[in-house]
């Protein structure tokens, strides 16, 4: 085989790669309006749960991870088990924590996130011990997310958000003495 060809297949091959991810971002587009339906977002929350025991909690929180809509590993602990759970999910920063979208109405994580007031995220490789959560609107929680990533929020009609903070040391050294 000539090197000329053989550049010309792999100029063929990276022009395919931009394509292929365009499809599968019009792809993912589209199927997030769906979600708005009951029937179908209660089955794809089914189905995502047996899915993020797999590949998303292996990748969750790793730089290969952020490729995926920034997943991470959420580190909380059940309000009634008392058991550590991970959850697999998109966490965007803003100001002092991160923002994550709670994508159904009613989801473990947050309930357990609230009650603790406090967890783990592991994010690009690094982790990070969050605390005072609180839910906020689409509104404010918009300014965390990027423009490509704004349709999988809308797409859907997410409107509650949680917002963690990073956890604060606070050693007030000489401030009673002195």
């Amino acid at each position: 085989m000539r090197k000329g060809s053989q550049f010309r297949r792999a100029v063929h091959v990276l022009s395919a790669v931009p394509i292929a991810v365009a499809a599968f971002y019009l792809l993912l587009l589209g199927f997030s309006p769906l979600l708005r339906l009951k029937w179908f977002s209660d089955r794809t929350r089914e189905l995502s749960k047996k899915v993020n025991r797999s590949i998303p909690s292996r990748i969750a929180g790793t730089r290969l991870g952020m490729a995926y809509f920034n997943m991470a590993a959420l580190h909380h602990v059940g309000r009634r088990s008392g058991r550590v759970y991970v959850t697999p999910l998109s966490a965007y920063p803003l100001g002092d924590g991160f923002v994550l979208g709670v994508a159904y109405p009613e989801v473990d994580w947050c309930r357990n996130v609230l009650a603790a007031g406090k967890c783990t995220l592991t994010w690009n490789g690094a982790d990070y011990t969050l605390e005072r959560p609180e839910l906020i609107g689409r509104a404010q929680a918009m300014k965390a997310y990027p423009l490509l990533v704004k349709p999988y929020i809308y797409g859907p009609g997410t409107t509650k958000f949680m917002w963690l903070h990073r956890a604060t040391t606070h050693q007030r050294q000489g401030a009673a003495s002195g």
